[in-house]
């Protein structure tokens, strides 16, 4: 069975829902006594205690994930680690970069800010 996520207010509401038929069954059948207010208000206030659990576990997923996108994982990926590599790519003169010291092999450029970049320096 594949795994999915927990979602409690399909659990809440089934569990409304089922008490609901079993108030209405015994009433039927004589068993239990119970007001006709209380049997029109029951499947009307199960959907809204499930909307209301459902409302808050998304609040609470959300939250959970603005919080873990916040979180920087390491040190090394810090926004001025991107920088670093726009600056460089821009000082090759190239529109896309390599990492570091790449792409700079035997007549492929000039060192970072000299001379004319056509490889015959």
């Amino acid at each position: 069975m594949n795994r999915h996520r927990f979602e409690p207010a399909r659990l809440l509401l089934g569990l409304l829902l089922a008490g609901s038929a079993l108030t209405y069954v015994m009433e039927a059948l004589g068993e239990w006594r119970v007001p006709v207010w209380v049997l029109l208000v029951l499947v009307p206030a199960s959907f809204l205690m499930a909307a209301f659990a459902a409302g808050a576990a998304f609040a609470a997923r959300r939250l959970l994930e603005r919080r873990r996108v916040r979180t920087p994982h390491a040190l090394g990926s810090m926004p001025m680690d991107e920088l670093r590599g726009g600056y460089e790519r821009s000082s090759r003169g190239t529109g896309e970069g390599t990492g570091p010291g790449e792409g700079t092999g035997p007549g492929e450029g000039t060192a970072r800010g000299t001379g004319t970049g056509t490889g015959t320096d």
